[in-house]
């Protein structure tokens, strides 16, 4: 297996891992918190605690090792911003209010399908047969993980609700796709920061009741693990594997979350999760074991990214501090045209066009 695709699958198996953490752990504080109060201290305690390690670290908000968001992104991030961490939740927390909880469930497993086609049709990404059925098997064991068959079924308009909110979050998977060249914990921060900011406004507003400070400071601590180092693992999973393949292997996040709710809470798995969990096994083998190359042509372009000089790609010279092939750092720097054939993945070096 190719050093290049085991990293970043790694990085996203770990992001669903700890999100997948978060499920037992908010499963307690809801007896105790407003749904919406605890989304706003998670992802607020997600942006906060990020900052406290980047100062630790880097006595600074910024790093050389990592490309800053440009001006001309700033939109994008923004748009990200507003459609996953605003929009989402908010059209979700209505939509479930008048929807049977099994079909919410149900239609909650297809933030993939969605985050695929906005990435295939939308964004331009290549997506070939292996993926599509990873997708699939991906989302159907997820279906069968997520529906509650002891509760009511029904399509209301609350429906339409929850699949606008998963297109929603597809939207800003993309987004930051196209934006995870740029340093992942600043990301993380300022989106944190944003999200949970406006969600406990928006709490505020609505007179809801907020916890106590140990609870308040608990669900900031979960925020740190459960959002803001899963968020940037996935994002660092963006920068090499692209949206689709990223949210297939991020999709086991709710396996994770039902085995740790069994080590946790002490709840058994139900029996559907022991037929479901093979499906999401052969999926990720089917996406480890892709392999994609063809000869392709790379335009002369300019770009600033974290990158070494052993990869391929960066060959440019630079000064003394900077010979070595295996220092990492961020730059403005040329690539020229070039032709070659190699495996490849859609990285940030690797978003051309496709034949369909």
């Amino acid at each position: 297996m190719n050093k290049t695709v085991l990293i970043p699958t790694l990085y996203a198996l770990t992001a669903a891992l700890l999100f997948g953490l978060s499920t037992p752990l908010n499963k307690l504080l809801l007896n105790t918190i407003e749904p919406l109060v605890l989304s706003g201290f998670l992802y607020l305690g997600s942006g906060l605690g990020i900052l406290i390690f980047r100062l630790i670290k880097e006595k600074s908000l910024f790093t050389r090792t990592e490309s800053q968001l440009q001006k001309g992104e700033i939109p994008q991030f923004i748009a990200a911003v507003t459609a996953g961490g605003i929009l989402a939740p908010l059209v979700l927390l209505y939509s479930i209010r008048v929807t049977p909880a099994s079909t919410a469930s149900l239609l909650l497993s297809i933030e993939g399908i969605a985050t695929t086609l906005l990435a295939g049709i939308w964004f331009g990404e290549y997506i070939g047969k292996r993926v599509w059925l990873a997708i699939a098997m991906v989302t159907l064991a997820t279906m069968l993980l997520s529906v509650q068959w002891n509760q009511g079924w029904g399509f209301t308009i609350g429906a339409f609700g929850v699949i606008a909110a998963c297109f929603m979050w597809g939207l800003d998977n993309n987004l930051t796709r196209n934006l995870s060249a740029r340093d992942p914990l600043l990301l993380v921060i300022v989106k944190g920061c944003g999200a949970g900011g406006f969600s406990l406004l928006l709490a505020r507003f609505f007179n809801l009741t907020f916890p106590s400070v140990q609870i308040i400071l608990i669900a900031m601590v979960i925020g740190v693990l459960s959002y803001g180092l899963s968020i940037v693992f996935f994002i660092l999973s963006l920068r090499s594997l692209g949206s689709s393949r990223t949210t297939a292997l991020y999709s086991i996040a709710p396996f994770a979350g039902s085995f740790l709710s069994f080590l946790i809470l002490g709840e058994r798995p139900q029996q559907v999760f022991f037929l479901s969990f093979p499906l999401v096994l052969i999926a990720t083998l089917i996406l480890l074991t892709e392999i994609h190359s063809h000869l392709h042509l790379h335009q002369a372009y300019s770009h600033d990214h974290r990158h070494s000089h052993q990869d391929g790609h960066h060959n440019h010279n630079h000064p003394d501090l900077f010979r070595e092939k295996n220092f990492v750092h961020s730059h403005l720097h040329d690539h020229e045209e070039l032709e070659h054939n190699h495996e490849h993945l859609p990285d940030i070096h690797h978003r051309h066009q496709h034949e369909r």
